[in-house]
């Protein structure tokens, strides 16, 4: 099992109190968040799964703290999945800044299987599938 650190996301081998790189207290990390911020926080994790997982669940949650956390993962992923998944978790919000961003990406996204997500989320169509697409 690899065990990663929520500051750096170096990643180690067994299960440490401090993060050997950075040395985040990693328990005190964990304790001082809510369940939205803990997977805010996996957004930026290494692994492309993690952060794809966790865009869906922040999509089913709806909770509007998501929405910049998301928007910046996608203007900083070249990753189409994890964009992807992104952009339907956004939909599903649909938060004002949500939609707004979203008819941005649906214009001049560099990928279009991520624009064609985006044009969908936003004119409401039934919800779309990252994992349709793979």
């Amino acid at each position: 099992m690899r065990y990663f650190c929520p500051k750096c996301w170096s990643d180690f081998g067994e299960d440490l109190a401090l993060c050997p790189q950075c040395g985040q207290d990693i328990g005190a990390f964990w304790k001082a968040k809510d369940y939205v911020e803990k997977l805010i926080a996996a957004l930026d994790h290494p692994e492309q799964e993690t952060p794809i997982r966790t865009a869906w669940i922040l999509g089913k949650l709806r909770d509007e703290r998501a929405v910049e956390p998301l928007i910046n993962l996608i203007g900083r992923t070249q990753d189409v999945y994890i964009a992807s998944a992104a952009v339907e978790a956004l939909g599903l919000l649909g938060a004002p800044r949500a939609r707004e961003f979203l008819r941005g990406v649906a214009a001049k996204h560099p990928a279009a299987m991520v624009r064609e997500l985006a044009r969908t989320a936003v004119s409401g169509s039934p919800e779309p599938s990252v994992e349709r697409m793979r």
